[in-house]
């Protein structure tokens, strides 16, 4: 699975680097939800989910302040020793020196910014939504119909971009003919092969030649014949 890179989340949130002696460059993030690991501080590390980047806000820090040194270096080690993507500390909170080292021995990067932590959880994990969201290629040309966008879908070589070329010549006449883009908008809706009983039945109704849209109607009619044929 692609992830996001970690040098593309630094440079996209501004996030400062307090453990450059750890390479980041082959580091990946491949989901978008993110920890705060206030259980995990405590010991508690069941279910833990080390693919999340790890985020430690003022509520961490506020707990950690009440742990013994030795307790502290316990449970640093322990965190650490997970394979995280990072760990961000928000709030532009200073983690202390025995984290770093720890962190740079286990060799697990640390970040900080700024940000208060609920405002950059949400960024980050907006970003991330969108950068990991799935995508996939289809054979189309869209179309801007007064705002409305209108994708014409196809195999290739089946006419999509002529359609679109008519469309575009038939736009002064589409303004004044809401029934007939609300038919074309159906097209959307139910696919050119439940949209041929009526394209052809609009295409009779028009040929009179009283409609100045039979253009757009013999190109739905046309591209629902080759689609159910």
């Amino acid at each position: 699975m692609s992830g996001v890179k970690l040098t593309d989340i630094v440079e996209k949130m501004n996030l400062k680097n307090l453990t450059p002696e750890v390479d980041i460059t082959e580091r990946e993030v491949l989901v978008p939800d993110v920890n705060r690991p206030a259980l995990q501080l405590a010991g508690f590390f069941d279910h833990f989910d080390l693919n999340r980047v790890q985020i430690i806000g003022n509520v961490e820090c506020a707990y950690l302040e009440t742990l013994t040194r030795e307790r502290k270096d316990e449970i640093y080690e322990k965190l650490l020793a997970h394979k995280v993507p990072c760990i961000v500390f928000s709030n532009d909170l200073q983690p202390e020196s025995e984290f770093i080292e720890t962190a740079e021995k286990n060799d697990i990067p640390v970040l900080g910014t700024c940000k208060k932590t609920s405002s950059f959880m949400g960024e980050l994990i907006r970003w991330l939504n969108v950068k990991l969201a799935p995508c996939i290629s289809i054979h189309g040309v869209l179309v801007d119909v007064y705002g409305v966008g209108v994708l014409i879908m196809g195999e290739s070589g089946i006419g999509k971009s002529e359609a679109a070329l008519e469309l575009i010549k038939e736009m002064c006449v589409l303004a004044h003919a809401d029934d007939e883009l609300s038919v074309l908008l159906d097209v959307l809706r139910v696919g050119f092969r439940g949209f041929a009983a009526a394209a052809g039945q609009k295409r009779q109704h028009h040929d009179n030649g009283q409609n100045p849209c039979n253009a757009l109607f013999h190109i739905l009619f046309f591209l629902s014949e080759l689609a159910s044929g």
